[in-house]
């Protein structure tokens, strides 16, 4: 790659990526290179009749012999050794094939022989077929046009049939011969080092537009759910303005019944049944004004900037409150966050619990009758932060579906009975609280969400 990357730094992971794509493209070529140069070499016998008929025999088997030795490198490329080192592995079909033409031209005639126009064929072909680095096409080509001048030296210096005197060397023949072998050469290494530039730079146009669509389908994603968060923050400020309106409309009725319990709770006297009615009465119309304080809370959540330290517990008896209706008769275990204090905005954390809460709901109707159903809460200091659990005895996640269950719009639940966006959006609060939100379950059995809190305590300790 080095006769191919631009002279400015380049990105690891483009390098990185590269080597691996240019290692897949040699084991690909070599795979074609080998199948060819088996089926070639012998194929040219038919040259070897007409030129050298009474050679034909003799080089059919060195071509023979030739394909036979290619056979094990190639049945390499399917092995992971072989792969590891196709860089030299693939170069064997075209040392080997310019190895046995110039024994055929040290066999014949030398300079005179024609095949020597066989090693150009070579040269071509390693260009062609073998995507070379410029280092390693000059080597091959050094090596091809080095056997053809030391296959012309001991034609004329020590002739293969003893006893036979060697015929004078042709100087002209030679050079001619050489003169075109070098030019083969240089057009063929011109071309490798042009060929490897323009692979490299298509192969970085390519890594730069996947890198750009993955940024870009990244940033389309969070787009809706940042579209998804609008929406949502839409309704619940829509749900605010109607709560404060039922809000302001209802309490002064309220604070009118209030008045007239309290006259009448003074007037009652010893009639004990007046007096549990009337106290009824009292705790149904503070139920009321709890629950319309509870909406106007939800429906205007606190910012993240007004991070504060508040009761888990009042949080999680108000999620519990506005998601009675889902609930029913399954009970809630909070009695481990009684008393713990943790540090964020509350609303927000408030919503995650109401989430939670109701996918718990509908995990555990959806396993039919339970003896013993039950939602199980608890919270835990650990290094420094407040890690919350919310755990069921419902359904169960599926493997297949625990890696999308924070996706926006991925549901399990029957149409009609969930958008899919509950636990992307407590992802999204967690996270802005500088927290991290897991699933763990097992099927049939359970299903526990734990996510992290700043803790209260470990505030107070480094102020």
């Amino acid at each position: 790659m080095s006769d191919s990357s631009p002279s400015q730094p380049l990105p690891t992971a483009l390098v990185q990526a590269y080597k691996e794509f240019y290692v897949g493209l040699r084991i690909r070529q070599a795979k074609i290179c080998f199948p060819l140069a088996v089926f070639l070499v012998p194929a040219c016998v038919g040259l070897d009749y007409f030129v050298y008929p009474d050679l034909a025999w003799p080089f059919f088997k060195v071509r023979l012999l030739c394909s036979l030795a290619m056979l094990p490198f190639l049945i390499s490329l399917f092995k992971s050794w072989g792969q590891r080192n196709v860089r030299w592995i693939d170069s064997m079909p075209l040392i080997l094939s310019a190895f046995s033409i110039s024994w055929m031209i040290y066999a014949t005639e030398g300079a005179h022989s024609p095949y020597y126009a066989g090693l150009n064929i070579v040269m071509a072909a390693a260009i062609l077929l073998v995507p070379y680095t410029l280092a390693e096409a000059l080597g091959i080509c050094g090596f091809v046009v080095s056997s053809y001048v030391a296959a012309c030296t001991l034609h004329h210096v020590v002739p293969m049939t003893a006893g036979v005197e060697a015929p004078p060397l042709n100087v002209s023949i030679v050079v001619n011969n050489f003169y075109f072998l070098v030019m083969t050469a240089m057009i063929a290494m011109t071309s490798n080092h042009f060929n490897a530039r323009r692979r490299f730079q298509e192969f970085r146009l390519r890594y730069e537009l996947d890198q750009n669509n993955v940024e870009l389908a990244t940033t389309v994603r969070k787009l809706k759910e940042t579209e998804v968060q609008l929406v949502q923050s839409e309704k619940m400020n829509a749900l605010g303005k109607l709560s404060a309106g039922l809000l302001h409309e209802i309490n002064n009725p309220l604070n009118f019944t209030f008045m007239a319990l309290e006259c009448a709770e003074q007037e009652v006297g010893d009639n004990e049944s007046l007096k549990e009615t009337l106290t009824d009465i009292g705790q149904g119309m503070g139920r009321i004004r709890s629950v319309i304080a509870d909406l106007r809370a939800f429906a205007y959540p606190s910012k993240l900037t007004d991070e504060h330290e508040f009761s888990l517990e009042e949080a999680l008896t108000t999620a519990g409150r506005l998601t009675a209706q889902e609930l029913k008769d399954i009970p809630i275990d909070g009695s481990a966050v009684v008393g713990v204090n943790a540090l964020g905005a509350k609303t927000q954390v408030m919503h995650v619990f109401m989430n939670l809460l109701i996918n718990a709901a509908h995990a555990i109707r959806a396993k039919g009758p339970l003896n013993n159903p039950q939602i199980t809460i608890t919270a835990t200091a650990r290094n420094g932060r407040l890690a919350v659990s919310v755990r069921d005895n419902g359904t169960g996640v599926s493997k297949a579906d625990m890696p999308r269950v924070f996706e926006p719009f991925f549901t399990t639940k029957q149409p009609g009975e969930g958008t899919g966006l509950g636990l992307s959006i407590c992802q999204t609060i967690i996270e802005n609280h500088g927290g991290s939100i897991s699933v763990a379950s097992e099927v049939g059995q359970w299903t526990e969400v734990t996510f992290d809190l700043g803790l209260a305590a470990a505030r107070k300790e480094a102020a």
